[in-house]
């Protein structure tokens, strides 16, 4: 009985060590799968690599560029929360962050389902533009921030507009298709921030 007992308390030891394992590995996959070291460029050429259809291959390229445009849209988003100066941009950017944070995990479950892999940084011009934001005068700030959201903003749609009807993969056709009044909503507000601020300054 003496035996058994200890048997038993052996085992449930082993049992636990191992479900303890298996937790830190999901952790670790987890974490894995929900983050990414990789360069532009470096996701670019890993897609490259591992895709032979040139349809397929466009689809990659524009989840890779999705992301790009998503990590400034919020990185933009945070400095204009810190350094805003109308409380009408700073609205706007918690606006914005919100949306974008929802778009990165659409972004990173979207890239999980097609084997695609994204990038964890963005574009050379993309950080050129987030870099001109930092520099930007105190007075000039948030005319700067709407400016280069404006523009890269335009600049996307075209983009989704494009792969809501031109991707192969259904998923991604529906998930540009479905950002499209995003980038609608981002446009109406802008001009509405914008206008604000040229009859403030």
């Amino acid at each position: 009985s003496l035996i058994r007992h200890l048997n038993i308390q052996l085992m449930e030891k082993s049992y636990r060590g191992i479900l303890t394992i298996l937790y830190s590995m999901a952790i670790i996959v987890l974490a894995a799968s929900c983050s990414s070291s990789l360069s532009y460029n470096e996701a670019l050429q890993k897609n490259i690599s591992r895709i032979d259809d040139s349809e397929k291959l466009d689809d990659a390229r524009f989840l890779v560029d999705a992301a790009s445009y998503n990590m400034l849209a919020m990185q933009m988003a945070e400095e204009a929360i810190k350094s805003g100066y109308s409380a009408s941009v700073v609205s706007l950017a918690k606006e914005n962050l919100e949306e974008h944070e929802e778009m990165g995990r659409e972004l990173r479950k979207l890239a999980r389902r097609e084997d695609i892999a994204l990038p964890g940084q963005m574009n050379p011009s993309h950080d050129q533009l987030l870099a001109e934001l930092r520099s930007a005068d105190r007075r000039e700030f948030d005319r700067t921030y709407i400016r280069i959201l404006r523009d890269v903003s335009q600049e996307d749609r075209g983009k989704f507009s494009e792969m809501a009807t031109a991707a192969e993969s259904e998923d991604i056709r529906a998930f540009a298709a479905r950002k499209l009044d995003l980038f609608e909503s981002h446009q109406n507000d802008l001009q509405t921030v914008d206008a604000e601020l040229l009859r403030t300054y």
